[in-house]
């Protein structure tokens, strides 16, 4: 099974391909950027572009999108919104399956506690792949801790 974990922006849109075989694999994972000084329909077609040649290079089971829990600047809320909105037209154009966690159920699932820092789900993400070293950019790191989170509840056997 291969999984796209996706922490949406339309600035930063974190991106992990992780694969289930008798443990999760990192395959890649990146942060897609977009310029700020473009306008948003522009922005939004790159972030597309990018996000339909991921799914065309690796062939996803399903795509994990991080769910927007609570914002209280509207602005940010609504950029993420549009953000979510091309990841899961994307999904749909390929007929993938979507699932959707909360960075809180994210936390939960990797590290045991909801509020834990980026230091400490970094820690997890890198203890769960059995890497030497943390995912970086935060953006990507969120992006395998949202898959991660996905493979745990659905797999959870494979993570004892």
């Amino acid at each position: 099974m291969i999984v796209l974990g996706i922490d949406p922006g339309t600035a930063r849109t974190g991106y992990a391909i992780v694969q289930l075989k008798s443990k999760p694999i990192l395959i890649e994972s990146d942060t897609i950027i977009t310029p700020a000084g473009i306008d948003m329909p522009k922005r939004l077609k790159m972030l597309y572009r990018e996000m339909t040649d991921l799914v065309k290079k690796h062939s996803p089971d399903v795509m994990v999108i991080e769910r927007l829990f609570f914002n209280t600047n509207a602005k940010t809320a609504i950029a993420v919104g549009q953000s979510r909105g091309v990841t899961m037209l994307v999904a749909a154009n390929k007929n993938l399956m979507v699932a959707e966690y909360t960075a809180l159920e994210a936390k939960l699932a990797l590290t045991g506690y909801g509020r834990s820092d980026k230091k400490q789900v970094q820690e997890a993400v890198k203890k769960y792949l059995g890497l030497d070293k943390i995912v970086k950019s935060d953006d990507a790191n969120d992006a395998v801790a949202i898959a991660l989170c996905y493979l745990k509840k659905e797999f959870a056997e494979i993570f004892v």
